[in-house]
């Protein structure tokens, strides 16, 4: 079953969860009354999340016929948040209005 699933999603799974790493690896910044809960299984769920759609949103462009390079879908993991965050919130029954100056 692993073995269908496209490198590009793989690719994706990996930027996703290197940003989450990243994060993790910036706490020690952070001043220690301010760290989140470690010990709480909350706070890891973001690391399973993440990367799975990371990976969703890659196989669901390689579905479409989109041909990913290693580095394009490694963006599109990264990115993949604010992505579904812009689908989920365009609606496309809605009319885009463009602001026109009075007297223009």
């Amino acid at each position: 079953m692993l073995a269908a699933i496209p490198p590009a999603a793989w690719f994706a799974c990996f930027g996703a969860l290197a940003i989450k790493l990243l994060e993790l690896a910036e706490l020690g910044k952070v001043p220690i009354a301010n760290r989140p809960n470690l010990k709480d299984p909350v706070y890891w769920i973001a690391y399973l999340v993440m990367p799975l759609l990371g990976g969703g949103l890659a196989y669901a462009y390689v579905a479409s016929s989109v041909e990913m390079k290693p580095m394009l879908a490694i963006n599109v993991g990264v990115s993949a948040p604010l992505i579904l965050r812009a689908m989920a919130q365009l609606n496309p029954f809605q009319q885009a209005s463009i602001p026109v100056k009075p007297g223009a």
